[in-house]
Parts: structure tokens; C-alpha cells; sequence
């Protein structure tokens, strides 16, 4: 049985899923398995993964959060390591990552990467985490762990309840909150994945994007906040807090700036308003309110 499963989910994805599939059998460190997917694709993608020496599994379309979540349950090895259908890894991704696993006691490494635009634009993501107190500076106050490179326990995953099918988008998101309580996360400052940027990706979708981050935040974090935080201390706890009710806030301003542009100026300030009272601290939440009345 391989240490590693990589869990690559896929919907239409045939245009890149080889070259993605190409970069994970390119890696240095062999002690792997490869389960794929296809998340009711009508293309081909299917088809081209059987080329490899892969599981392939197909299921009617159920979204991202559903893809996770099935391939946790699936996955047969120790760790897990993800990698979306338009995403590429350098040869020495998962034996540097390994090698940081098996020096530390973690239950999740993530890396920093490139964004690769459509128009050709590279962008080099360089974050420092050496002041990270616990798991959740990892993930607040916004998600700084990219999926495409994250290794993490199976096992704890499964023990934390997973991920869920009720998100589509920000779903990783959802996975790293209930993984992070009382367990370590570790970040390894080198590029290591090459992230495609598209004007089809979900993280791209605009509102829908900025509305799935509050609805995740306010409806399905904030009300488990005792349960995901309550082990920490008091003045931690609130500072996290804090920080779940601010980035709703952004959310909620984003998806306002989103309604202005489409000429909705009545919901925009209707959100705007809400905005104000989640984050009243936020110079930006204020400026873009005051725009949509002057």
C-alpha cells in the first residue's frame, strides 16, 4: 500500500488533466498512488487519466466539496496529497514535503507556487508563516493554503468529519477549519506547484466567489465557533473571531461592489450596510459604502 494517495478531481478538464497527470508521475519520490475522479465530466477526461497507471472513479456530478470529500473516503494511503486538473508540480514536490512530514509532527504542509495567468502574467507567492501560533494563521484571516499543495493525514481528516458537500466553492477552505483544531499545520517556503489562473475558475466567479466565502464564514464556521476554537485561550479565541466577522464583512462589500456594476445600487447598499456592521474597522468596507452614495 503507497504512503501517499494523490486525489486529483476532475470535471471537463481534458485540455490540461494529462500535462497535470504528467507532472505528478514526473516525482522524485515514488511511494505514491493515484486516484482520479471524474466529477461527471462530458468530455474525455476520464478516458485520458485511464492512460496512466491511476484509479479511476466516476460519479454523477456533485460539485467540489462532494469531489473532496469522496476522494478522502476513497484514498488508501497515510497522507494525502490534492492536485486540481489544471495545476502542474515541479519533480521534487512530494519528496521535500515528505521529508518535512517526517521530521515534524504535523497534519498538514502546504507550499507557495506560481500563478500562471491566461494572458501570459507569472505571479511568485512568497508567504512567511514563521510567526504562525497555531494552524488557523494558516487560514485567517483569509485561506493561504493553496490546495494543489497540501499534503495532509488521511486519518485526521476523517476523524475531523471532512470535508462537505454543501460547498462548492471555498470547500478546501471548509476542510482546513476542521482540521486545524489542536493539530499542526506547516508551511514550506518554496514553489513547488504551478497554479493556473483562469477566467473559468471557481475562485474567479465573482460574486458567487465573494458570496460562498460569507456563507461559509457566517453560516457554517461562526456557528461552530466554540467547537472549532474553544480550545484556545479566551484572548485568542476573540482575536479569531474577530477576524471570521471581518472577512465576512469583505465578503459581503465584495458582493456589494459586484451588484454596483451591474447597476443594482439598492442591494448594493443593502449589503453595504451589513458590511459596516461586521467589520466597522475595515478603511476599505467604509470607502466602497461611501462610493455607492456619492
Amino acid at each position: 500500500m503507497a504512503r501517499v494517495t494523490v486525489c486529483l478531481s476532475v470535471y471537463n478538464g481534458a485540455a490540461t488533466i494529462a500535462k497535470s497527470l504528467d507532472s505528478v508521475f514526473a516525482q522524485t519520490y515514488r511511494d505514491f498512488d493515484v486516484l482520479v475522479l471524474d466529477d461527471g465530466s462530458t468530455d474525455d477526461s476520464a478516458d485520458i487519466a485511464r492512460r496512466y497507471d491511476c484509479q479511476v472513479v466516476q460519479i454523477p456530478n456533485g460539485g467540489r466539496g462532494a469531489a473532496l470529500r469522496r476522494m478522502v473516503e476513497l484514498a488508501t494511503g497515510e497522507w494525502i496529497a490534492l492536485i486540481d486538473c489544471d495545476d502542474f508540480w515541479l519533480p521534487e514536490k512530494l519528496e521535500k514535503q515528505m521529508n518535512q512530514i517526517d521530521a515534524s509532527d504535523v497534519s498538514l504542509v502546504h507550499a507557495d507556487c506560481w500563478y500562471e495567468y491566461e494572458d501570459g502574467r507569472v505571479v511568485e507567492r512568497d508567504l512567511d508563516f514563521r510567526k504562525a501560533k497555531n494552524a488557523f494563521d494558516h487560514i485567517l484571516p483569509s485561506n493561504d493554503i493553496l490546495a494543489s499543495s497540501a499534503v495532509f493525514r488521511r486519518d485526521h481528516m476523517l476523524e475531523a468529519g471532512n470535508f462537505t458537500h454543501e460547498t462548492l466553492r471555498c470547500c478546501d477552505w471548509y476542510g482546513w477549519f476542521v482540521l486545524a483544531p489542536g493539530r499542526k499545520f506547516e508551511h514550506l517556503p518554496e514553489k513547488l506547484v504551478r497554479y493556473s489562473v483562469l477566467s473559468t475558475s471557481l475562485a474567479n466567479a465573482g460574486y458567487k466567489f465573494h458570496k460562498a466565502q460569507y456563507d461559509l464564514l457566517s453560516n457554517m464556521i461562526l456557528p461552530r465557533f466554540n467547537e472549532i476554537f474553544g480550545h484556545l485561550p479566551a484572548d485568542q479565541a476573540a482575536t479569531y473571531k474577530k477576524m471570521l466577522k471581518q472577512r465576512s464583512g469583505i465578503a459581503l462589500s465584495s458582493m456589494a461592489k459586484s451588484l454596483e456594476s451591474q447597476g443594482d445600487k439598492k442591494g448594493a447598499r443593502a449589503l453595504h450596510r451589513q458590511a459596516i456592521g461586521l467589520a466597522p474597522e475595515v478603511v476599505r468596507v467604509w470607502t466602497r459604502a461611501l462610493r455607492s452614495y456619492f
